[in-house]
C-alpha cells in the first residue's frame, strides 16, 4: 500500500505541486497512466480539464473515470483502475462518492490496485476515502442546518481517523477535535498543502507550502490532546503514530 493523502490545495495553480511530484514519482515511470477519479464532484467538466492540464505537464497521460455516466458499469471501472500505473481522486462530497463506488464495486478494484503496488491519493474527499474513519463536510450537501461536518465510515484502507482543511477552513479543527473525543485512539488532521504518505506500516508527513503541516489527535477517556506534525522526509512506523506516538 503506498497513499498520498492531501489536506486540500489547487492543483490546477499549483499549490501541491511539490506533493503533486511525489506521486508522480512513485510510479518509477516517465509517462505514467494516470487515472483521474473526480465522482465526488460529481465528474465537474470543468475539474477534469483543470486536473488533466496539471498533471499532462508533469508528463502524465491522464484518464478520468465517469462513473456518473460514461463509466458507470462495474467491469468499466474495474478494467480503467487495473491498467493504471497511478489513481488520483478528486475532492467533493465525500458520501456520495462511497456510496456509488460500493454500488460499483470500485471500492474493491481500488483495493486490488493498491495490493499490486501501485500508488494512489488525492485531495479533500479523495484524501478521507482511504481511511478508516473520516471527518467530512457531507452535511453541507444534505443542507443539514447548523451543521459543518460529521463523522463518516471511508474505505478503511488506512486505520486512522483522518481530517482535511485543519487550517483553511475555521470550523475544521474545532470541530474535529469535538469528533475526536468520542472516537478513542488516533486521529491526523491536514492543512491544506499538506500530505500524509502511508506507506505500508509506516508514514511521512509532506508539505507544497511553508507553514503547511498535519496535527496529531489523540482521544482517550473523553479527553483529547493535541501535536503538530511538522513536514519529515523520513518514514516513521504507522503503529507508533496509531499509539499517538510521534
Amino acid at each position: 500500500m503506498n497513499i498520498i493523502a492531501i489536506g486540500g490545495g489547487s492543483v490546477s495553480e499549483g499549490a501541491t505541486l511539490a506533493i503533486d511530484r511525489e506521486l508522480v514519482a512513485l510510479t518509477g515511470k516517465p509517462n505514467p497512466r494516470v487515472l483521474f477519479i473526480p465522482t465526488a464532484s460529481q465528474d465537474s467538466p470543468d475539474y477534469l480539464v483543470r486536473f488533466g492540464s496539471a498533471y499532462a505537464r508533469l508528463g502524465c497521460v491522464v484518464q478520468s473515470l465517469l462513473l456518473w455516466s460514461v463509466d458507470g458499469d462495474p467491469e468499466v471501472a474495474a478494467r480503467k483502475i487495473a491498467e493504471a500505473d497511478l489513481v488520483y481522486v478528486g475532492g467533493g462530497n465525500t458520501k456520495a462518492m462511497i456510496a456509488l463506488w460500493k454500488e460499483l464495486g470500485v471500492d474493491l478494484a481500488l483495493r486490488r490496485h493498491l495490493e499490486a503496488g501501485k500508488p494512489a491519493g488525492g485531495l479533500s474527499a479523495g484524501a478521507l476515502c482511504w481511511f478508516r474513519l473520516g471527518n467530512s463536510d457531507w452535511p453541507q450537501y444534505e443542507g443539514i442546518p447548523g451543521v459543518n461536518t460529521a463523522a463518516l465510515p471511508c474505505l478503511g484502507f488506512v486505520d486512522l481517523v483522518l481530517c482535511p482543511h485543519t487550517r483553511d477552513e475555521g470550523f475544521r479543527m474545532a470541530e474535529f477535535r469535538e469528533m475526536m473525543r468520542d472516537i478513542p485512539g488516533a486521529g491526523v488532521g491536514l492543512d491544506d498543502c499538506c500530505a500524509i504518505q502511508v506507506r505500508g506500516d509506516e508514514y511521512r508527513i509532506l508539505a507544497s507550502e511553508p507553514n503547511s503541516v498535519g496535527h496529531l489527535l489523540f482521544s482517550e477517556n473523553g479527553q483529547v490532546r493535541e501535536q503538530v506534525l511538522p513536514p519529515h522526509e523520513d518514514f516513521r512506523p504507522l503503529h507508533a503514530l496509531r499509539q499517538g506516538v510521534v
